[in-house]
Order: structure tokens, then C-alpha cells, then sequence
């Protein structure tokens, strides 16, 4: 009787423990708008749910679902690997046109709490990635989720 007892327990809490640790949800923190400030400058970075991003620079907006974009009809999304460390990001600029990507700027961040994230970005449109944080990169305040 113990024994039966002890295997029906240890199977439910196998199943709660499967159930629990598959669940798919992942953290996502970094979702959000943020305030931070380059070379003396406050700029704004916000992350959708839905995985747009926007960046708001001296008065300039840019991205968001629809901006222009060297004159095309442009949105500008995002895309994370948290899988790596520091984590990745990449910015994506796609003409709604044509429906297809137009650029790309490839990034790093980190999330130093639930409140504050670091991010490097790589602004010249080349395919490299930064590896660290140890010069140009931001460090970003939440502002609101």
C-alpha cells in the first residue's frame, strides 16, 4: 500500500515538474519603453509585444510600424536571440511595399535588472555585431511596460 502510494506521488510530480518546465514562457523584460541618454543626448527605445521597435532621437522618430525611410513606406521591427550571452538583437527595416527587408542593424544587450538594460548597436548598416559593452553602448532606464 506504501508503496503504490509512493508510486502514484512520484508520478504526479513527475508530470507537474514535465508540465511546469515546458511551459514556453520565456522572459521578456526587455519589452517596454526605455529612456537613455549618448554622448549628452536623451533618446527613447521602445519594444512592442508585437516586435516593433522605435527609436526617438532629438525630436526624430524612427520606426515604430510606419515611418519613411529614405522615402519608402517603411516599419521597423525587431528580432532576439536570448539564447546567447550577452543576448542579440537585430534591428530590421522592411519596406511594407515590397515586402521585404532593407536593412539591418545588429545589436547586444543585457538586462542588468528588471528596470535597467545595456545595449551596443552597430548604427553603420555593416553585418557586424558588437562582442561587448565597452564602448558605445547605452544603458537604458524603463519608463513604462
Amino acid at each position: 500500500m506504501v508503496l503504490k502510494l509512493f508510486k502514484y506521488t512520484t508520478i504526479l510530480l513527475f508530470t507537474i515538474l514535465v508540465c511546469t518546465s515546458f511551459s514556453g514562457k520565456k522572459d521578456k523584460s526587455y519589452i517596454g519603453k526605455w529612456k537613455g541618454r549618448d554622448k549628452g543626448d536623451v533618446g527613447y527605445l521602445t519594444l512592442t509585444k508585437d516586435r516593433y521597435a522605435t527609436f526617438e532621437f532629438g525630436g526624430e522618430i524612427m520606426g515604430g510600424t510606419s515611418y519613411n525611410h529614405s522615402g519608402i513606406n517603411a516599419s521597423l521591427k525587431y528580432k532576439i536571440n536570448t539564447k546567447k550571452d550577452p543576448h542579440e538583437i537585430n534591428f530590421v527595416i522592411w519596406d511594407k511595399k515590397k515586402a521585404k527587408e532593407v536593412g539591418r542593424m545588429r545589436g547586444i544587450f543585457r538586462m542588468i535588472d528588471k528596470d535597467k538594460m545595456q545595449m551596443a548597436i552597430n548604427f553603420t548598416g555593416s553585418n557586424t555585431r558588437p562582442t561587448d559593452f565597452n564602448s558605445d553602448s547605452i544603458i537604458f532606464y524603463r519608463i513604462s511596460e
